[in-house]
């Protein structure tokens, strides 16, 4: 049983199924069977679990594959955790945008069913590169050519310029705070509010400092018109398909109306991650930071301005979810209560060369938790 997942968590998943069966056919749907429960080999998320079902559907045999996403309890990594809202996000998308997404089938958010509001998927066929501890040096993607990576490359920037040309006006204006103009001072604060709730109270110098920096120039950057954000925009959260085309854009979780320059920062941001700050050679085929950029403005029509403020932000995100993970290890036993693991890692010494700050030690825990298993920061 994958970890997390409690005994009883199969059965009342598979009668659960049978339900939203019935409901869809409005046939007799019997015999509801579920093949093993797996999490994904690549992605951070803890609640994710891929599974296959067979039934009986009017005497007929009939199988589907499938993928559930529960929402996090308390001890995830962001402050408000909403399933519902990121089913709603994908069916939006799935409506009205280019970007291609799986089909969400069921939402449930009655939390007492499996322990948490949840929604399943059509799995997707393909494969989603592992992001630990970097795509260019470890997977699928080392034995392509030059040429196929290029082509991969350009396919995972055709669908965010496909997300960001979505109508979020029409489609997810429920995104929106009320009363509240999308933007920067929105998305800031709300990402102070995260920041200061993930570090309670404790001090952490170097993402401090980050905050106070982009809390004193917001005011100076010129954001552009919102577009919707994807939040988490980076080549490990896309699934290809065999001709390395994009299958589908995954985690949704973030997802928020704003500037389109979250989402390149934060791919440029990772894209250094996965390369520079960890000494590894970008492959050959894969693009650097200006070539990235000349792409996106050329097929999306945007100016980007202020990118070096946007990809301090977005290595402040990456590293306060680095301090979230850092104290669910330290919860859970896997993680001395000492750990320096959220102040010493790649994004702490990324910011601080960016802020002019002394860059702190990579932390042994950290690079015991980078190099353990696939995931993400």
């Amino acid at each position: 049983m994958p970890e997390g997942i409690h005994e009883a968590f199969p059965d009342a998943l598979a009668a659960w199924l049978a339900d939203r069966l019935r409901e869809e056919s409005g046939a007799r749907v019997t015999g509801v069977r579920l093949g093993p429960l797996e999490r994904p080999k690549a992605g951070q998320s803890s609640e994710m679990v891929i599974f296959g079902a067979r039934w009986r559907e009017e005497g007929r045999e009939r199988s589907a594959e499938f993928v559930l996403r529960r929402q996090p309890g308390p001890g995830g990594i962001f402050l408000h955790p909403d399933a519902v809202r990121e089913a709603r996000v994908l069916r939006a998308l799935a409506s009205r945008s280019r970007a291609p997404v799986p089909a969400v089938r069921w939402v449930e958010p009655d939390a007492d069913v499996l322990g948490g509001p949840f929604f399943v998927m059509d799995r997707v066929p393909g494969r989603v590169p592992a992001a630990k501890p970097s795509i260019h040096s470890h997977g699928w993607l080392v034995p392509l050519s030059p040429a196929e990576r290029r082509r991969l490359w350009e396919s995972a920037m055709d669908a965010l310029v496909a997300v960001h040309s979505t109508p979020w006006r029409e489609s997810h204006a429920f995104l929106l705070e009320e009363g509240v103009e999308p933007g920067l001072e929105s998305h800031l604060r709300r990402t102070a509010q995260w920041y200061r709730w993930a570090a309670d109270g404790r001090p952490f110098p170097t993402t401090d400092a980050a905050l106070a920096y982009l809390m004193d120039r917001r005011a100076e950057v010129a954001a552009g018109e919102p577009v919707l954000v994807w939040g988490d925009a980076r080549i490990g959260n896309m699934i290809f398909g065999p001709d390395l085309s994009v299958a589908a854009v995954l985690d949704w979780e973030v997802a928020c109306v704003g500037p389109a320059a979250i989402d390149v920062a934060h791919w440029l941001v990772f894209d250094e991650f996965a390369t520079a700050a960890c000494g590894v050679d970008r492959l050959d085929g894969f693009p650097g930071r200006s070539e990235t950029i000349a792409r996106y403005e050329a097929a999306s029509g945007r100016t980007l301005r202020d990118l070096d403020f946007f990809e301090i932000l977005q290595a402040f995100f990456l590293a306060t979810t680095l301090i979230r993970q850092a104290d669910a290890k330290i919860r859970t036993g896997t993680l001395p209560a000492g750990s320096r693991m959220a102040h010493g890692n790649a994004l702490t010494q990324m910011l601080a060369r960016r802020l002019g700050l002394p860059v702190p030690d990579l932390a042994e825990d950290y690079l015991a938790h980078r190099y353990a298993s696939p995931g993400t920061a």
